[in-house]
């Protein structure tokens, strides 16, 4: 019994001298926060032009590109070392550690100009978004930017990303972020593509644009139409919408606008979403005649508007179908 005594004496001393560890050890320390995911940086090389026209004008396309996207945010645009060929974009843009390089085509065509705009993902060397535009103004090759930035962002998972393009009304960026040809010398340089010097014809003011916008959802195909045709019925959409309205894009990638109403919303519910199907069948002429029938939703996804367009091209019947709403909705209600 008396060695009893002192063998649990030295236990509960023990026991004791434990719990104090335990208490003086300090707490683990708490979970870092998620590092944000780092900011694209996109190159954008000089347009190549077509049909013998000044080669500056490809120069100062792209400089406009990257002053737009550097003021809209969210992306890095560097500036792009002089002198490099197209066939050594992609291992300047890995040299550069860039993530994407836009590059392009520009064609006069009669008073206008014809954009081609391509984003590349410098990690696999594939175009992931590429998309055709007429331009006349400084502002219309400006607003090619706000879209090729949203498609960017979507492929970095930003989500949604609200881009109201710039109006003809809207002036064009004070500064050049940089570049080496000044502003009022880009602006004269695009100005010179087109043929409007001298003309008599006044040109018309700019379009007011009711405060309720849309955006632009998946389009689905009606019987066999190729992706590409639905991407560039899209495209088109956009493009045709906002002419009369404010216009952006959705990052949900599905046509069923019913089902995914509130995620394409957003917390903006009085916007309306437009979207619809692409029907394409040759012609007896050789050509194809396409069927784009537009379909306008509220943000509760109820259908608010429908309209069917036709034409012997993706754009053509875009345009026929838009123009249809427009008229009977010019304030987007």
């Amino acid at each position: 019994m008396a060695d009893t005594f002192p063998r649990r004496l030295l236990g509960l001393v023990l026991l004791c001298s434990s719990v104090a560890l335990t208490a003086a050890t300090p707490p683990p320390p708490p979970p870092q926060a998620p590092t944000v995911a780092q900011v694209p940086v996109v190159l954008i090389y000089p347009f190549d032009v077509q049909t013998g026209a000044d080669p500056k004008i490809g120069i100062a396309i792209a400089q406009i590109l990257a002053q737009e996207m550097t003021a809209a945010g969210g992306i890095t645009v560097p500036p792009v070392p002089a002198g490099i060929k197209r066939a050594d974009f992609l291992a300047n843009a890995h040299t550069m550690r860039a993530d994407f390089y836009i590059s392009g085509y520009v064609t006069p065509v009669g008073d206008r100009a014809s954009v081609v705009e391509q984003v590349v993902s410098v990690e696999s060397g594939v175009i992931l978004f590429s998309q055709t535009a007429q331009v006349e103004t400084v502002a219309d090759v400006a607003s090619q930017s706000l879209l090729a930035r949203s498609q960017i962002l979507a492929f970095v998972g930003r989500g949604t990303e609200t881009v109201q393009t710039q109006t003809s009304s809207t002036p064009a960026p004070t500064s050049t972020n940089g570049a080496k040809v000044p502003l009022k010398g880009i602006a004269s340089i695009v100005d010179s593509v087109f043929k409007h010097h001298g003309s008599s014809t006044p040109k018309p003011g700019p379009v007011v644009k009711p405060t309720r916008g849309v955006i632009v959802a998946q389009i689905a195909a009606s019987g066999s139409v190729a992706q590409a045709d639905l991407t560039n019925a899209m495209h088109e959409l956009y493009f045709a919408l906002n002419h009369n309205y404010t216009a952006q894009l959705s990052g949900v990638a599905s046509p069923d606008v019913p089902h995914y109403a509130d995620q394409i919303c957003g917390a903006n519910r009085d916007n309306t979403i437009a979207s619809g199907t692409l029907a394409t069948a040759p012609s007896h002429h050789g050509r194809q005649d396409v069927t784009f029938t537009l379909v306008v939703y509220t943000c509760f996804g109820a259908p608010l508007e429908r309209e069917v367009g036709k034409g012997s091209s993706v754009k053509s019947a875009v345009d026929a179908a838009v123009t249809a709403y427009a008229t009977a909705h010019p304030d987007n209600d």
